[in-house]
């Protein structure tokens, strides 16, 4: 008799169809000939930083629109149908690692939970039709964390040097890295040590490599800049984050006390990412947060499903169910 298939993959299927019919409304729809404009200064090497060194969504887009052009003609068609797959792939593999991800901890009926909670807080922090890398970032967050929980963490650096291609946040993973090796008491031993080296060598090797090849150009998104942009926008800011981030903080500093030393330390160390955020970003463009909530959906599931995580040193995940006093 054959195996029925996980009913969880059928929701993710739903969530994966939503997402990128969402975002696909909101980014490439709009304005196909501007999209066409951006992906042609970048491969020209003309665009502004920091747009310029995000070279991975156009090459990915340029090397599609190559095969599409061989059924389609239509400059305008060719440019959508190519990066609607793009984004259809991606968001099949964040639901897909996410739900991996959150299965290391809780059963199926609970993963759907925190699956819906990542599906509506996707759309966040869309603020041009060019903003769809952020959930490339998304994507290589997931693999990373995946790769970190099923001791394949040789992978990072490599994970890490593929996603500077996208964005330069993404060594940040190395936070949420050295989250897990203090959790389970690794975080001085050789090895981890020299994971951490080869990713922090690769991201820089990356980071001026894509500078040496495009020139080293003087972005106007200055700290100075950043700043001053956000404190003008800070009552924006503030009913943003009130609505979209507040809740779930709320719900973490509830769960803290109970949680694993990797999310206590992950849940930390997100403070240092809001810092860097505000003198690096622009708080409007929250989809640029997204990675936070790979720990915030976690932490918060433990007090909205009563299930509490216990990641021992061995690394083995068990769940604590407690009955609400």
């Amino acid at each position: 008799m054959s195996k029925s298939v996980n009913p969880v993959y059928f929701v993710i299927l739903l969530l994966t169809l939503v997402s990128y019919q969402i975002i696909c409304e909101k980014t490439i729809f709009p304005d196909v000939p501007k999209r066409i404009e951006i992906q042609n200064s970048i491969l020209s090497d003309t665009m502004e930083p920091p747009y310029q060194y995000r070279i991975m969504k156009p090459y990915l887009g340029y090397f599609l629109q190559k095969i599409t052009t061989l059924f389609i003609t239509d400059p305008v068609k060719v440019h959508t149908l190519s990066y609607q797959i793009i984004i259809l792939i991606v968001f099949a593999g964040i639901y897909f690692l996410f739900y991996k991800f959150l299965n290391l901890f809780y059963p199926d009926n609970i993963c759907i939970l925190g699956l819906l909670l990542l599906q509506v807080v996707i759309p966040l922090g869309i603020t041009s039709i060019w903003e769809d890398g952020d959930y490339y970032t998304l994507l290589f967050y997931l693999i990373g964390l995946n790769l970190i929980f099923r001791n394949k963490s040789y992978y990072l650096p490599l994970i890490i040097f593929i996603g500077i291609t996208n964005r330069d946040q993404i060594i940040f993973l190395l936070a949420f890295y050295a989250a897990y090796l203090y959790a389970e008491n690794k975080l001085f031993q050789k090895k981890s040590l020299v994971i951490i080296f080869s990713s922090v060598i690769l991201w820089i090797i990356g980071y001026f490599g894509l500078r040496l090849i495009f020139g080293f150009k003087t972005s106007v998104y200055t700290v100075k800049h950043n700043t001053s942009t956000n404190i003008v926008e800070m009552g924006e800011i503030f009913s943003l984050w009130i609505c979209m981030v507040s809740v779930y903080v709320i719900l973490c500093i509830k769960s803290f006390k109970q949680s694993s030393k990797f999310f206590k330390a992950s849940f930390i160390f997100l403070i240092v990412y809001v810092i860097l955020f505000f003198f690096n970003g622009i708080l409007t463009q929250l989809a640029k947060f997204l990675p936070a909530y790979l720990i915030f959906i976690p932490m918060s599931l433990q007090v909205l499903t009563n299930n509490y995580i216990t990641i021992e040193q061995t690394g083995t995940v068990t769940n604590i169910s407690q009955e609400k006093i």
